[in-house]
């Protein structure tokens, strides 16, 4: 089977239940699943931030960053005239 055969059929499972059902599923994957992949550490945060960039890591990713670029640019363009 599937993983998106599997997920329709959690998605059509929890479809039926009722809120307190739903909440005691919230908990579990809380408990059991969700507490084990949060990073412990500022160093676990940044490697998972740099592979969840995957392809894009090199690009700068704040606004600041992206100012500071424009900048340069800005700046080598008027040295250039």
């Amino acid at each position: 089977m599937s993983s998106t055969a599997i997920r329709q059929q959690i998605i059509q499972s929890l479809a039926n239940l009722s809120d307190e059902q739903l909440l005691q599923i919230r908990e579990l994957i809380d408990q059991n699943f969700l507490l084990q992949i949060k990073p412990k550490s500022e160093e676990e945060i940044q490697q998972l931030i740099k592979s969840l960039q995957g392809k894009y890591a090199h690009a700068p990713n704040s606004s600041e960053d992206f100012a500071q670029q424009k900048q340069a640019e800005i700046d080598w363009e008027e040295s250039n005239r």
